[in-house]
């Protein structure tokens, strides 16, 4: 994408607008969550109505300029599914196999009963998936999320299509909220390792690229 269609508007420093105007590759910022991120918990989450069907969920902490190039730059995670849907499965894909072994070295650190063959397992699936920590999603302190409905950033994204909505989707989806935390989620299995996916989720890639948000 050139990233020329891809703007913003409002409030930031300078430093913050030339380097979300200048990213680096998708790979490149996969490669600095990777020397960068500090994971900070790991949950064996059950799906709430039939309990035995479970996933991994991870959160890190990043320090903001990576968060934004991550989450709000052209060349981000969002900025691939703007470009399309399969090119953002591709690269939520590519994003989930590249973390899954420092994910699966943290969580035996934190359970050292967990099944390492399961947690490769739920990181696999195709509903497996990264985004911001919202505060509906929590799991305990140190994931307690950074973004709810309300949430307001100074900085939005002007890119020819989340912002030409209402749907709220699409006014979640065109701020640039400048956070610290990231959250990686594994599939829902069970002990067949059959997946469960909302049926609201099915159509995730496309809302991405369509509003900006799922």
């Amino acid at each position: 994408m050139n990233t020329l269609d891809w703007d913003y508007v409002g409030r930031a420093t300078f430093d913050r607008r030339t380097r979300m105007q200048n990213p680096p590759p998708f790979s490149r910022i996969i490669d600095q969550l990777k020397d960068e991120m500090n994971l900070v918990c790991f949950h064996r989450e059950q799906k709430s109505s039939d309990q035995s069907y479970s996933r991994a969920v991870f959160c890190a902490t990043v320090e903001p300029a990576l968060f934004d190039l991550f989450f709000n730059s052209p060349t981000g995670y969002r900025g691939e599914f703007f470009i399309s849907p399969e090119r953002g499965v591709a690269a939520n894909r590519l994003l989930l196999q590249e973390l899954s072994p420092k994910l699966i070295q943290f969580a035996a650190i934190q359970d050292t009963g967990i099944d390492q063959a399961w947690l490769l397992e739920s990181l696999s699936k195709l509903s497996a998936k990264a985004w911001l920590a919202e505060e509906s999603l929590s799991l305990c302190s140190k994931c307690a999320g950074e973004w709810s409905t309300s949430y307001v950033s100074e900085l939005e994204i002007r890119n020819g299509r989340w912002e030409c909505s209402d749907h709220a989707y699409s006014v979640w989806g065109r701020q640039a909220p400048c956070l610290t935390k990231i959250r990686f989620f594994g599939g829902f299995i069970n002990s067949t390792n059959q997946e469960w996916l909302a049926e609201h989720k099915q159509s995730r890639a496309a809302q991405i690229w369509q509003y900006g948000w799922t």
